[in-house]
């Protein structure tokens, strides 16, 4: 098949955001367990390489094409970025350790903001502490740390990747049934 010079660097470009957005699209399906959905998607993926890389292989030498391809890897991957941020819910799980007065400002600043947190006594080094626990959604978590950071600047956080969430209080849960 042979192309316009002057179109063929636009086409490769596409084709190859393309790609990679499929290819994101495809890794978030198969992570949920969606496997037809996954082999589908893999079939168009790898269809859209074999095309966009047989019209580059076949002239390494023409840079326009080639740094279409280059730039279109790259964009790729940043349109799968927003795809990933648009449809995958990922969670966190925030836990905060500090004295107990303290604490209590913070459970109940971020309650008031919507948030759910649970707070447990404990025993510190220096003595009684407050453990908040804070499940957030992954877009909510700068939020949440800078609100913390107000009311102690050098809180104890640790936050982990939540690997399944049930039930409970949830902010977004409770903005879109509440």
């Amino acid at each position: 098949m042979h192309l316009d010079p002057a179109i063929a660097p636009i086409i490769v470009f596409v084709l190859r955001v393309l790609n990679n957005a499929i290819g994101t699209i495809r890794m978030i399906a198969t992570t949920r367990g969606q496997t037809v959905s996954g082999f589908i998607l893999a079939s168009f993926e790898s269809l859209l390489f074999a095309f966009t890389a047989g019209i580059v292989l076949v002239d390494l030498a023409n840079i326009p094409n080639l740094t279409a391809y280059v730039l279109g890897f790259a964009s790729g991957g940043y349109v799968g970025m927003l795809i990933e941020y648009r449809f995958h819910q990922s969670f966190n799980s925030v836990t905060v350790i500090m004295e107990t007065v303290m604490a209590h400002k913070v459970a109940e600043m971020l309650r008031e903001s919507g948030h759910g947190v649970t707070e447990t006594h404990g025993e510190g080094a220096r003595g009684e502490v407050s453990i908040l626990r804070i499940v957030v959604e992954h877009k909510d978590l700068r939020d949440v740390q800078t609100n913390i950071r107000k009311i102690k600047p050098d809180a104890f956080m640790t936050v982990e990747q939540a690997q399944q969430i049930h039930s409970g209080w949830l902010r977004s849960q409770r903005q879109r049934h509440g």
